[in-house]
């Protein structure tokens, strides 16, 4: 009788514990809007639409929305967004001074950290010639760990479950055999 209550405490305190990671929420997720087919050049307000999305799904109205965007020697500029279309979709007017690489991220409301959008590419200033963009990367949004953790908390309650329908049938017998 013991060792079924021991093992009736120990699943019921990994479930517990199991649950908490299993339903946890990942946070929120910025999508961008399709960038311009000629690429970002240097020079210009570029208006750079984006998707605010809780859990990566639902949209999230932020109280504050902003591109921020770094430079290679760490210079830091910020543009407001403006809330714009559907629920949860904002537009930036984003200016690069001049053309390299840069890091940028989305604010996403005062809740949530910001977004990190990765790096992008910005092209000299638009002349005669347009030149092909290189297009800016996105970073990964699909979590196979975020994925993992509720299969792998379901399978452990179910063979908890298993054990303690053995560990109560045996339990049965012996008291039925004494």
């Amino acid at each position: 009788m013991r060792r079924f209550k021991i093992l009736a405490i120990g699943t019921l305190l990994t479930l517990g514990a199991l649950a908490g990671t299993a339903l946890g929420k990942e946070g929120a997720v910025t999508k961008l809007d399709a960038l311009p087919p000629g690429g970002l050049h240097a020079g210009q307000m570029i208006p750079v639409g984006f998707m605010i999305l809780m859990d990566g799904v639902e949209p999230y109205k932020a109280d504050v929305a902003e591109i921020v965007i770094r430079n290679g020697t760490g210079k830091v500029l910020s543009y407001p967004a403006t809330p714009q279309g559907p629920a949860g979709h904002y537009v930036a007017n984003v200016y690069f001074p001049a053309a390299g690489t840069y890091t940028w991220q989305a604010t996403q409301g005062t809740y949530f950290a910001p977004f990190d959008l990765g790096t992008v590419a910005v092209l000299g200033p638009v002349t005669s010639t347009a030149a092909e963009a290189t297009p800016a990367s996105a970073p990964a949004t699909n979590d196979p760990l975020s994925q993992a953790i509720p299969i792998f908390a379901g399978l452990v309650a179910i063979g908890g479950t298993i054990r303690l329908a053995q560990l109560l049938r045996s339990h049965r017998r012996i008291s039925a055999a004494a």
